[in-house]
């Protein structure tokens, strides 16, 4: 029942993210020439596509660097390979689901299944996901601040997905903060916030909700207690995040170079990366379809012009994101059957022993 739930949930996000970007890109394209757009892409050198889709790899590749560097902390046995599977799990997970809300569990659950516990799971997961986040706000920060920023915010559009992204970006840092400084602080504020909840008929079983509230508590604590006695194994992690992030947000340039086009640095476009990931990141939208590819051709126009902005915004979204949404959800069903297949073996084994 629990599998048959995944798989329709998994083909809901699916379903709404295609319904969305078929419905964008038919309106995108509608006072455009196709031919126009096929021939521009048809220049592009295919050397710099090739280097754009090899740092989408190599970020994929440092989230399992990540997870492999935790669980080798937490003294789990685990290898590399295993590892970066679950970074492209967490990758296909997060994109089919509103708000990457999938990812994790999927991660955990696969992890799981390779003998890793949840308790070790969870407290590795969450590591890299702090990490991340900070990562990201600093980037976003820096961008923020930059010289270009001024020339690409001009939209009110963007300037108000800026300020939501920030704010919910902020809330969950302080969020974090408050974990990791003051558990109980959140435990009271989620006690209050659920019985609200259950007042207004929006929760039904008060006893349980509280129950799973005190357990994510103590796993989120184990998490604090653990980053705060380890800063060699989160400074790592960190690192690795930084030059993740970096390489996910300079995906544009080499489209960019690609086009032949010259003018803005390398950090220009990778700061209007930056700017346009914090303002999409936080909208409840699988993989955030239709709002990248529409903050992109707003942000990016200065760039690329608006003769080749709508080519570049469909060979960035290639490169960062469809393509490899497609290997990574090939790799998740891989891992899922060859899991299967292992469990499977070892409880035959265990039978034949107990027989």
């Amino acid at each position: 029942m629990e599998g048959l739930k995944s798989k329709k949930s998994q083909f809901l996000g699916i379903g709404i993210m295609v319904v969305i970007m078929v419905g964008y890109i038919a309106y995108v394209l509608k006072d455009e020439s196709p031919t126009e757009i096929i021939n521009a892409i048809k220049n592009v050198k295919p050397t710099f596509m090739l280097i754009a889709l090899g740092l989408m790899a190599f970020y994929i590749i440092c989230e399992g660097i990540n997870i492999w560097i935790m669980m080798k902390a937490l003294n789990k046995k685990t290898n590399i390979k295993n590892c970066l599977g679950y970074g492209f799990v967490g990758f296909y997970f997060s994109s089919i689901t509103p708000s990457a809300s999938g990812g994790q569990p999927a991660q955990i659950f696969f992890m799981k299944r390779d003998g890793i516990s949840m308790t070790s799971s969870s407290l590795g997961l969450m590591v890299v996901f702090v990490a991340h986040q900070l990562v990201v706000i600093a980037y976003g920060i820096a961008a923020f601040f930059s010289p270009i920023s001024d020339n690409i915010t001009q939209m009110t559009g963007v300037k108000l997905l800026l300020l939501y992204g920030f704010l919910s970006n902020a809330v969950i840092l302080l969020a974090i903060a408050l974990l990791i400084f003051s558990p109980k602080t959140v435990f009271k504020i989620l006690n209050v916030s659920v019985l609200f909840l259950y007042k207004i008929k929006l929760v039904k079983n008060l006893d349980k909700m509280k129950n799973k509230i005190s357990v994510s508590i103590q796993e989120y604590e184990a998490g604090a207690i653990y980053m705060k006695n380890n800063p060699k194994v989160i400074l790592h992690v960190t690192l690795v995040t930084m030059i993740q992030i970096a390489a996910l947000f300079i995906i544009p340039y080499f489209i960019y170079k690609g086009f032949g086009l010259s003018g803005f640095s390398m950090w220009d476009l990778m700061f209007a990366q930056a700017i346009l990931n914090i303002a999409v990141s936080a909208l409840p939208l699988p993989g955030a379809v239709g709002a990248s590819e529409s903050v992109f051709v707003g942000l990016f126009r200065i760039f690329f012009g608006s003769g080749l902005v709508i080519p570049a915004m469909l060979l960035t979204r290639i490169a960062n994101f469809y393509s490899v949404l497609i290997i990574s959800g090939i790799i998740s069903l891989v891992m899922y059957i060859t899991t299967t297949k292992n469990i499977s073996a070892n409880k035959e084994i265990k039978e034949k022993e107990n027989a």
